[in-house]
């Protein structure tokens, strides 16, 4: 035997004991995941009871064991005959196999999901089936025998309810009563509800009446106060007009060269007291034959002159009024103020 022939039958001896590995590995593993106990929870159990057969695909796999209420559901035990594998998405059913209602527990297994625990709970179906059908049934009936009896007790009353038709009648009577009484008192209030509009509306004409003087009164009378307003403002206005006039007039005079030579000179005061002089002496010239003025000397003195004297011309006493207006100077105030 070359070495050729002993190295590939080394391999195969390792790609056996491989294999047979890989075998014991998965039977070992299969082992460990078997079981020979289930549980599962039914929110109704029905006539399901302990020793009730459990089926795979119609072949008894084992029995129901036992069976625990805990007041919302019941949870059963299975017992199986050979250990099983149990895998996610397994089904539970609960069915009516027997016309008498004796059930079982059918399972539909799953091949492809995950393996589960053996203390895993499960939820099973609840089918039901001919018993619970009647039982069902005699439910209903049951309920149809209370509204019929409740119908007939609405319909014909007994002896301490009164019938529909006569609390029907009672309350039509009682209603009609009400409405005999709503139309009487209508027919009462009537009259009292029209005098009582009549009333309104008299007052609410009155009150427009008013109302109507009042605005006439109103604007009357602010038609007159502000007419008098009027008049009290160009009253004011006029008096503040005069008062600037007779201010400017003040303040022309206290600016005239000639009122101020009037005001501050004593020649006028001179001139009058001549004047007075002259006049006593004329009245003292009067005799019988005439008047007639004379001097200090006894000469008789002419009383008109043609001297100075301007028939065509203006008089001396409107060019002096002429100088006034236009704010010049009389002839000789220069030689006053110079004094």
């Amino acid at each position: 035997m070359n070495k050729s022939d002993r190295i590939i039958g080394y391999i195969s001896l390792l790609a056996l004991l491989a294999l047979f590995a890989g075998i014991a590995y998965g039977m070992f593993e299969a082992h460990e995941h078997v079981t020979y106990k289930a549980y599962v929870d039914f929110d109704e159990l029905g006539s399901l009871q302990p020793e009730d057969p459990v089926v795979i695909r119609g072949y008894n796999v084992g029995t129901i064991g036992k069976v625990t209420w805990l007041g919302d559901r019941a949870r059963v035990e299975i017992k199986f005959d050979e250990p099983r594998t149990i895998r996610e998405g397994t089904q539970f059913n609960n069915v009516n196999y027997a016309i008498m209602g004796q059930r079982r527990l059918e399972i539909v297994p799953n091949k492809h999901g995950k393996v589960l625990p053996q203390d895993f709970i499960h939820q099973g179906t609840f089918e039901p089936g001919i018993s619970e059908a009647l039982r069902y049934m005699e439910d209903v009936n049951a309920q149809i025998t209370r509204v019929r009896e409740v119908i007939m007790l609405i319909a014909n009353g007994d002896s301490t309810h009164q019938s529909a038709q006569e609390l029907y009648e009672n309350v039509m009577g009682t209603i009609e009563g009400i409405l005999e009484n709503a139309d009487k008192t209508i027919d009462k209030l009537n009259p009292a509800i029209n005098g009582l509009v009549k009333q309104i509306n008299e007052a609410g004409n009155t009150v427009a009446t008013m109302t109507d003087q009042v605005d006439t009164t109103v604007k009357t009378t602010t038609d007159a106060l502000n007419a008098k307003i009027g008049e009290a403002e160009n009253v004011i206005k006029s008096i503040a007009e005069g008062t600037e006039k007779a201010e400017k007039m003040i303040a022309d005079i206290e600016n005239s060269p000639a009122m101020n030579k009037l005001m501050n000179s004593t020649e006028i005061v001179d001139k009058v007291a001549d004047l007075t002089k002259k006049m006593n002496e004329l009245i003292a010239a009067i005799d019988t034959k005439g008047i007639k003025m004379y001097d200090d000397q006894g000469k008789e003195v002419k009383l008109f002159t043609w001297k100075n004297t301007n028939l065509i011309g203006k008089t001396a006493r409107e060019k002096a009024k002429l100088r006034a207006e236009k704010g010049e100077a009389l002839p000789g105030s220069e030689e006053v103020e110079g004094e």
